[in-house]
């Protein structure tokens, strides 16, 4: 009986981490029933199994213990702040991190396959692009309308996430096609085959058109190396010609990007927020505020640098961060805590399994690109995304058939 009753569990854990993975392309709001259920799910798992009794010490474990500690490092700081004004919003923001570095360091079930994750970030990408080009924007206007940038861009912010967050899980997906068309091409049918170059046509095209410069540049990089990838393994010398192309085929293809002008990019409002929070840094580099002190700190750097036209357009958001992983966390724990996140974000690619480890590395890459425009694992959307993420790399088991090695031709 107590089999079922954990047979039942772990489906509905798998289940649930499914529709969370689906579902993080959306505002958090949207979020939170799946949120819930996973993490209530895991925990029935974690008492019915008693998980605790298999702990392991090893690299992968010690690496989701430095993802726990990281979380609590705003609470080791708490009892020294002068304030605690922010410091719920701020900690809630990070519960993911709390969360998945539990479930790495005790495990999952073993009802967990790489290709169900692959597949159903990849599936949730189209189901979204599809969602608003059939439903909110109309086929026929997105076709036909000149400006289907601009209205695919307002429909996505009214109804999916920003351009941050889209075009970040846009470029998981893309990652996820590769490694799987990488790692089972002559084993693939033909029509899973069309089906998924198609959604890698659709997906591409979709960041193309994206206002986000970040996804935009992130999903040519990836293009770029994929393609590099593919022709290395197959013949080196063409694999070095490549290699020598792709800077000037990036600089080409990113001057197209319309938010790259030079106006663009001298009145980016982040130039003020960074030079801001460099400012509180300096008076304290190496420990840092804690969450409280050093949003206080930051507000009150930000009122000197930012314009009076920002001052207006950002005086309704509740907490306006630094917009850049790095420094907020410098800022917070000072270089201490810098070197914990770059722990956090390299170390994956250093401890996954042999097969995994360029699979990682193409997924922590937009993570870690799009952390110096943004908070990264301290935000509410991505703390979720990267945690699935370093659970997919470290402790799912990869069910993704292997292609025959391609010959090398000399």
């Amino acid at each position: 009986m107590k089999d079922k009753i954990v047979l039942v569990i772990n489906y509905f854990n798998l289940i649930s981490a499914l529709l969370l993975a689906a579902v993080s392309i959306y505002y958090y709001p949207m979020q939170k029933i799946a949120f819930l259920l996973f993490f209530i799910s895991y925990s029935m798992e974690f008492f019915i199994e008693q998980k605790w009794k298999y702990i392991k010490l090893d690299k992968k474990s010690i690496y989701f213990l430095v993802m726990i500690f990281f979380f609590l490092l705003a609470f080791i700081y708490y009892p020294i702040e002068d304030t605690s004004k922010y410091f719920t919003w701020l900690v809630g923001r990070r519960l993911s991190i709390f969360g998945f570095g539990c479930v790495g360091f005790f495990g999952v079930n073993p009802k967990y396959k790489l290709n169900y994750f692959l597949n159903t970030f990849i599936i949730s990408s189209i189901i979204a692009i599809l969602y608003l080009i059939c439903y909110r924007v109309g086929i026929m206007n997105f076709i036909l309308n000149p400006d289907r940038a601009l209205i695919f861009a307002d429909a996505r912010i009214a109804w999916v996430n920003s351009h941050m967050i889209f075009n970040l899980f846009m470029n998981i997906s893309l990652v996820n096609i590769w490694y799987i068309l990488t790692r089972s091409w002559r084993r693939t049918s033909w029509w899973k085959l069309t089906l998924y170059i198609s959604a890698l046509t659709l997906i591409f095209g979709i960041l193309s058109i994206s206002e986000g410069r970040s996804g935009f540049i992130t999903g040519i990089l990836l293009m770029l190396c994929f393609i590099f990838y593919e022709i290395w393994k197959r013949k080196k010398m063409i694999g070095i010609v490549v290699a020598f192309l792709i800077p000037f085929l990036l600089i080409g293809i990113v001057s197209q990007q319309k938010r790259m002008t030079e106006k663009d990019i001298k009145t980016e409002p982040r130039i003020f927020l960074w030079e801001a929070a460099l400012s509180v840094i300096k008076d304290k580099p190496v420990f840092g505020y804690g969450v409280s002190n050093a949003q206080e700190q930051f507000d009150t750097a930000r009122a000197k640098y930012q314009t009076e036209e920002f001052k207006q357009s950002w005086k309704h958001i509740r907490i306006l961060t630094s917009h850049n992983q790095f420094i907020q966390t410098t800022m917070e724990f000072g270089i201490f805590g810098l070197i914990l996140l770059l722990f956090i974000y390299s170390y994956p690619i250093f401890v996954a399994d042999k097969n995994r480890k360029l699979f990682a590395l193409f997924l922590i890459f937009p993570c870690v690109y799009e952390s110096l425009f943004d908070v990264f694992i301290t935000g509410v959307n991505y703390s979720a995304i990267f945690g699935i993420l370093v659970v997919l790399i470290l402790c799912v088991e990869n069910n993704i058939a292997k292609t025959p090695k391609v010959p090398v031709v000399q």
